[in-house]
């Protein structure tokens, strides 16, 4: 798959990946939300299915009253909320192969979303996976800026280590080199992967063909954060916002 930014040389861009909240909310530069077996994909993929709006919300409160008034939008979300909200769950695949592409989709998360929605004071929000490795990683190059890597689990379970693992491959990304073979090892190693499909048994194989392949989806979703959602856009198409 071509990117339309080639490998370049590493250069000096100040690149740190997030180990405390604290941290990640007082960031003031480029911020990347790494959420690995879920959220970050599931944006990517409703992206690269042709959805033209795509918001992520801070609470579940807020995405079913929305929900509630825009009838004609879907609702992706694993938190349980009732058995009167009607949603798709948050898969990567589901939302790439299974919901339709005119809706709105409204996306609220245990650990992606309020990853996202605690950066206001960032000046660029990025989502990035394996997924989308080398069009994010082209896209830092091309566009400098001091960058945190900010593992979503430490919004909910840092033992969910894959986004630990997976941030510093991005990282890595950035400066030219793939690591995206020993990050794939080590992800294995450490049992993330069967205990996510045992509690995923509709769709968690498809989910992590999807989170753990690289470069199949040519998007990179970037944030504007608007009080209690966040506009997604696809930052490949829309520019370089200053």
């Amino acid at each position: 798959m071509s990117h339309p930014f080639p490998p370049q040389p590493k250069n000096k861009i100040e690149i740190r990946v997030a180990y405390e909240l604290s941290e990640a909310r007082l960031w003031r530069g480029r911020s990347v939300v790494v959420d690995l077996f879920r959220f970050s994909n599931t944006v990517c993929a409703l992206l690269k299915n042709g959805r033209r709006d795509v918001r992520v919300y801070s609470s579940p409160a807020h995405a079913i009253a929305v929900r509630k008034v825009e009838k004609n939008s879907d609702l992706f979300s694993e938190i349980e909320m009732g058995p009167d909200v009607d949603k798709y769950d948050n898969s990567p695949h589901t939302a790439l192969y299974r919901s339709d592409n005119s809706r709105p989709a409204l996306v609220v998360t245990n650990s992606g979303s309020p990853a996202v929605m605690s950066l206001a004071l960032s000046k660029e929000v990025l989502i990035a996976c394996f997924a989308n490795a080398s069009a994010f990683a082209g896209y830092c190059r091309a566009n400098p800026m001091p960058t945190l890597m900010v593992p979503a689990c430490l919004y909910y379970n840092r033992a969910h280590v894959e986004d630990f693992i997976c941030a510093r491959s991005l990282a890595e990304e950035i400066g030219g080199k793939d690591a995206f073979p020993g990050a794939l090892e080590e992800i294995h190693k450490s049992g993330r992967i069967m205990d996510f499909m045992a509690l995923r048994p509709e769709t968690g194989k498809m989910d992590m063909e999807i989170a753990l392949n690289k470069d199949t989806m040519n998007v990179l979703p970037r944030v504007k954060i608007m009080g209690v959602y966040g506009v997604v856009e696809n930052a490949l198409t829309a520019g370089v916002r200053v």
